[in-house]
């Protein structure tokens, strides 16, 4: 029987079939501060927190104190003087309000001229609504390890959800990081990849044999080309009438469309060892075509491997997902995650981890 494996946010582990394997994720991977340019804790966790875009950061008395002139200066060319922000620069809200909570920090010590300044340049720019922004997210702690993703800023453009990430593409990342063994050398296809954030994720830190990305909106394969020549500046692009493919000796990375309401659509390409994907199953109107995918790619490869995340906004539309998935012969079992290792996720949102296999 093919089987299915569910990571989940619960206090105990219950399985819906007999027959199971354990894939929980590990603490045997460790955060590590591989930055040697900033010396600084207080100013490495400013950075930090600006670049992956969180506002939940807190300063200490005695991290306040430590922001001198010359660490807000060492701040600064870190952040909106480097070169990577300003070739892929954040939402300009965000900015606005991180570095207003900065100033309200600082507000009984030296503020470096470059952060009014800096503040009042953001007001000059007109409404963001339906533009595009970048977001940088932070392998291991290290400032020097860093996947940059341009997405929206609305959760919805262009009929399509798929063009920002998504907590669960964030979530699947960090369990991969921590599981790199089991991608290695294999063939990865990722269904609806959106921004296409999980997808490099394993073509940057796995090893694949190959790894392609597939969506089924024009708009959003656009976009995730364009990811792929941010994080992947190295490899040469071809363009084929099935796919766009970036290449060098050691990687193979191509985008293609992918439509899971036409199945016979499916190209013969299409042969993988692992199927990945990331808040795939929140639409009940999905969940046939889906999984009449799936089924198409075990019978190609009776040995194949599917991993799912997603969050679980409703109840029903996840047990109906488990029921079409027993109606092709796919067993699930459920298992607990642990906390986040490689990237920062909100670990208080009630999440699955599905994989599935032929035992």
């Amino acid at each position: 029987m093919r089987s299915c494996e569910v990571f989940f946010t619960e206090k105990s582990i219950r399985t819906l079939r007999k027959t199971i394997k354990t894939y929980a994720i590990t603490n045997s991977c460790t955060m590590a501060d591989n930055n040697k340019n900033i010396k600084n804790d207080t100013v490495h966790k400013l950075v930090k927190n600006f670049f992956i875009g969180s506002l939940k950061y807190e300063l200490t008395k005695d991290e306040i104190n430590e922001l001198s002139l010359v660490n807000q200066e060492i701040f600064l060319r870190s952040t909106i003087h480097s070169s990577l922000y300003k070739k892929y620069p954040l939402k300009v809200e965000f900015c606005r309000l991180f570095f207003k909570k900065l100033i309200k920090y600082l507000e009984y010590s030296e503020v470096h001229d470059d952060i009014y300044e800096f503040i009042c340049s953001l007001m000059k720019i007109k409404n963001e609504e339906n533009k595009f922004s970048y977001r940088h997210y932070i392998i291991e702690n290290s400032l020097k390890d860093i996947i940059t993703i341009k997405e929206t800023n609305n959760m919805v453009i262009n009929g399509t959800t798929g063009m920002k990430t998504w907590e669960a593409a964030i979530m699947l990342s960090d369990w991969i990081l921590c599981n790199k063994k089991i991608f290695y050398n294999q063939r990865i296809l990722e269904l609806g990849s959106g921004v296409g954030f999980t997808g490099i994720i394993v073509g940057k830190y796995c090893m694949p044999k190959s790894t392609t990305l597939t969506d089924c909106h024009s708009d959003v394969l656009d976009l995730l080309v364009e990811n792929i020549i941010i994080n992947f500046p190295d490899l040469q692009k071809t363009t084929s009438s099935q796919y766009q493919s970036f290449r060098n000796d050691e990687k193979v990375i191509d985008v293609a469309k992918l439509d899971w309401q036409c199945p016979e659509d499916v190209n013969d390409y299409y042969y993988p060892d692992i199927v990945i994907g990331a808040d795939i199953i929140y639409d009940p109107s999905i969940l046939l075509p889906l999984c009449n995918v799936l089924n198409i790619f075990f019978n190609r490869n009776p040995q194949l491997q599917v991993y799912i995340a997603s969050i679980i906004r409703n109840e029903e539309t996840f047990n109906q997902f488990l029921e079409v998935l027993d109606n092709i012969n796919v067993a699930v079992d459920k298992v607990i995650p642990t906390e986040c290792v490689y990237l920062n996720w909100d670990q208080e949102i009630k999440k699955y981890y599905p994989r599935a296999g032929l035992w």
